[in-house]
């Protein structure tokens, strides 16, 4: 049986502040690329059934306010990545006229970016890293998108975003277009730490 204790309270009375972030605390390129990750150690991630229907996945995504989800199977074993800008693509329907269905017919399988055609990096050599690295390792591979391994536990940890970064950066992303905004995010940031 655990002993618990009563935690010893302060008085509210002689206190006016409220702790905020650092106003000073901006990101740059050369900031730590771990400032960036969503951690699923401290955050769960949103996991999606690969047997899902697009608009259910849809709902889903919006009111959990997140842009991307990890594909599982019925086991729960890691399968892909979905994506908002992947459910609202013209792929849905060039996907469904290929295989004769219609669009409420897909499921998630049909759409989902499989853990094949992904990439990631190790937490360990992301602690290492800033988010300028992760920006040129981003624009190199096309993605907005890399997981982040946890190699001694060997499992996913978080994710990296290239809209979360154009946001902490302050600089404006058109997220529906996967690639060609990525690239533009890293040619304004360039230009602007070259002036």
């Amino acid at each position: 049986m655990n002993l618990y204790h009563t935690l010893k309270t302060l008085s509210l009375d002689s206190l006016e502040r409220i702790s905020n972030p650092e106003i000073n605390d901006s990101f740059t390129p050369d900031t730590p690329a771990l400032r960036v990750m969503t951690d699923f150690r401290l955050t769960e991630p949103v996991q999606l059934s690969q047997e899902m229907g697009l608009d259910e996945a849809m709902a889903l995504l919006r009111k959990m306010h997140v842009r991307s989800g990890l594909v599982i199977n019925d086991s729960g074993v890691f399968k892909g990545l979905l994506t908002v800008a992947d459910l609202v693509s013209r792929q849905v329907l060039s996907i469904a006229t290929s295989q004769g269905l219609k669009r409420s017919d897909l499921t998630i399988r049909d759409l989902m970016i499989p853990k094949h055609k992904l990439s990631g990096v190790s937490l360990q050599t992301l602690s290492h890293s800033s988010i300028g690295d992760l920006l040129k390792t981003l624009k190199q591979g096309g993605s907005q998108y890399m997981l982040v391994i946890d190699t001694e536990a060997d499992a996913i940890c978080g994710i990296i975003s290239a809209s979360d970064i154009a946001r902490k950066l302050k600089v404006p992303v058109d997220i529906s277009q996967r690639a060609t905004s990525f690239r533009e995010i890293v040619e304004i940031i360039n230009h602007t730490a070259q002036h």
